[in-house]
């Protein structure tokens, strides 16, 4: 994908030096145990022993950073609860995280909520910050900006919460709630049982 999802290229690499490639981790559904035995691929050592030393010094290791929490990684969570300018201000943040804890989901942003203030950078959840396709995504006062959904389109069910009827996350939601987030929040954080 390219132009943040909008459309698709396909691109063949010539050049004689190594390239890299990434996918993300949740573009396709893993595998059964079935496949795993009938399509096995060797895995061979690559000699990279012709690289030149100047080559090698273009990037180097710097250091691994994770936060210290027992939610999942935004990027690789299978539900994601996700807020934004609609929250208003980073202590209603802390609903989110509080739905987030009993559905073993992790907490996304969007650019509106972390220029805000409402919470740190790393949360940020469009084409500007995470790309994540969970099964579940839940969005909470987003009015879904297309730099917001670039970074979530691939989700597999989308719930949209928001005041506006017109909001363009509608557009792209499976089930949408028009109404009060908070009533919503308050409803769902008070029907929903601890994770155990």
């Amino acid at each position: 994908p390219i132009y943040a999802g909008n459309a698709l290229c396909t691109v063949r690499y010539t050049g004689e030096s190594p390239c890299m490639m990434s996918i993300r981790s949740t573009s396709f559904s893993p595998a059964t145990e079935s496949m795993s035995e009938t399509k096995v691929a060797p895995i061979t050592q690559v000699d990279l022993s012709f690289l030149s030393e100047a080559s090698s010094r273009k990037s180097s290791w710097v250091n691994l950073t994770s936060q210290d929490t027992e939610r999942p990684d935004l990027a690789n969570a299978r539900v994601v609860v996700t807020g934004g300018r609609g929250l208003k201000s980073a202590e209603n943040f802390k609903l989110l995280e509080q739905l987030a804890e009993k559905l073993g989901a992790a907490v996304g942003a969007t650019r509106a909520a972390v220029d805000a203030g409402y919470v740190p950078n790393e949360l940020q959840v469009g084409q500007t910050g995470k790309i994540v396709a969970p099964e579940l995504y839940i969005a909470f006062g987003v009015s879904g900006a297309i730099q917001h959904l670039a970074g979530m389109r691939d989700s597999k069910y989308i719930v949209a919460v928001n005041k506006d009827a017109d909001a363009p996350i509608f557009q792209v939601a499976d089930y949408g709630i028009v109404g009060d987030l908070f009533q919503v929040l308050e409803e769902l954080l008070e029907k929903i049982p601890d994770k155990k």
